[in-house]
């Protein structure tokens, strides 16, 4: 009879290894950040070059497989379906429409949706559940430039705007209530930390100017 290598066993399941449901990863540089829905909060891993994330597949050395297990950052259970991860970051910015005046039934509708907005914080995993079976036309740009136009001239007339988790939130909204949609992407930097979030439509960015989102390295979307 011929025993079986623990350890070779061992080495061969954690090779390859899959995050948990509520994990979402990326490597930026030696580091990996870690967005965890549950804890609703990023981890930064320091040094460790010897993984490579692609969506929720992860390989990399059996030490590091290991502690991210022991951590509960791996799906424990049998491998599920792999998933695709969040799209790179925009190369061109949306095209302007032309000046748009915005009308009284814009700012109603504007001024609605920034209350529904602010008036609760909103965990990720929530934000999760309310837009990720959304409906909106992605193809029309020039019709999204347009709301984007309105949407611009009305952001002065909100008492507080916050950071842009609101802020992308509310266009967004504002977008779908009009029938339009776009992807909401959630991106990270290091050194020193920064987390951001964004609009955009395959490679165009919707919300800002492209090039102040090279920076960041897109961990999430919705």
């Amino acid at each position: 009879m011929i025993r079986a290598n623990p350890e070779r066993l061992f080495r061969t399941t954690f090779e390859r290894a899959q995050l948990a449901p509520h994990i979402h990863a990326v490597r930026v540089d030696a580091d990996l950040v870690l967005l965890d829905l549950l804890l609703d909060d990023y981890l930064l891993l320091q040094n460790c070059s010897d993984l490579d994330v692609s969506g929720n597949a992860v390989h990399g050395s059996v030490d590091t497989l290991t502690q991210l297990a022991a951590d509960e950052l791996l799906l424990s259970g049998p491998a599920g379906p792999d998933r695709t991860g969040p799209p790179r970051v925009p190369r061109v910015t949306l095209r302007p429409a032309a000046r748009t005046a915005a009308t009284a039934a814009d700012a109603i509708v504007f001024l609605r949706l920034w209350c529904a907005v602010v008036t609760r914080r909103p965990t990720l995993i929530r934000l999760q559940q309310r837009f990720r079976n959304r409906r909106g036309d992605r193809a029309d740009l020039e019709a999204i430039a347009a709301r984007v136009e309105v949407f611009r001239q009305l952001l002065p007339l909100a008492p507080w705007t916050g950071a842009c988790l609101l802020q992308t939130e509310l266009l967004l909204r504002f977008l779908n209530a009009a029938g339009l949609d776009a992807e909401w992407v959630f991106g990270v930097r290091t050194w020193p930390f920064l987390a951001h979030c964004w609009l955009q439509i395959g490679d165009v960015s919707v919300s800002q100017a492209s090039e102040t989102l090279t920076m960041y390295r897109p961990i999430w979307a919705i």
